[in-house]
């Protein structure tokens, strides 16, 4: 399995997301929902509509934060959007893709997929560790708020483990749950097939674009104090 632009813009193409609505529609919904949260909390948001590739847009995210403050909304050549974001440590997007699609009447999907790059010594290192993710939301209310079905593989301090929960989907290829290799049991190729079933070309760049819409978070009063550029990201990753 290939990556979205050969890992070049990683972390932030290690997690992000899709909700199945045309751009505009998810432009509009965004706006609205952010609007909110800021009269709630005393922010400010600024959104910049453009066209050009998606490592151009890419460029809107950064600087990388702990907190982020920073999403990208990115037009596909299917029926979802996508959803990218600026964590340098960690990319909510499950926050917009479980929420909006209650509001749409629609789906939203959280995607995931990062080396295991715990292994560092580095002083100055990010510790990252590895996981494959895959989370489908929809409109209704489910056994846990509005999840559909998640799959995830991930590695903690005690080894690899692997959780599935919510209701098996036609595309699954559920006997690779049972391999011995826990990681195996939902490997990044998996995430790939799965994601093509749903009409989502993941890691193909020209699946992407080319208008996208940048939305800049700004007043929170803790604001976090981690920041960096995409490539001292990638050097702190050992990338």
């Amino acid at each position: 399995m290939h990556s979205l632009l050969n890992t070049d813009f990683a972390p932030v193409t290690f997690r992000f997301g899709f909700i199945e609505t045309s751009f505009a529609i998810l432009c509009d919904a965004f706006t609205e929902w952010q609007k909110n949260l800021d009269e709630k909390f005393g922010l400010f948001t600024e959104f910049n509509s453009f066209v050009g590739p998606l490592a151009s847009a890419f460029s809107t995210l950064e600087p990388l934060t702990t907190p982020l403050d920073r999403y990208l909304l990115v037009e596909t050549r299917s029926d979802w959007t996508a959803i990218f974001a600026n964590g340098l440590r960690g990319n909510d997007v499950a926050s917009p893709v479980s929420y909006l699609p209650s509001v749409l009447k629609c789906r939203g999907l959280e995607v995931g997929h990062a080396p295991d790059l715990s292994h560092t010594d580095r002083k100055t290192g990010i510790r990252r560790w590895g996981h494959t993710l895959f989370a489908l939301y929809g409109p209704e209310k489910t056994d846990w708020l509005n999840r559909i079905r998640s799959l995830r593989v991930w590695n903690d301090a005690e080894g690899w483990e692997f959780s599935s929960e919510g209701e098996v989907q036609f595309f699954e290829e559920p006997e690779q749950y049972k391999s011995q290799k826990i990681r195996e049991r939902f490997s990044p190729a998996m995430l790939e097939r799965y994601c093509k079933a749903l009409g989502i070309e993941l890691n193909d760049e020209e699946f992407y674009g080319p208008r996208s819409c940048s939305v800049r978070i700004t007043g929170r009063k803790a604001a976090g104090n981690l920041s960096m550029s995409i490539s001292e990201a990638r050097s702190t990753l050992d990338l």
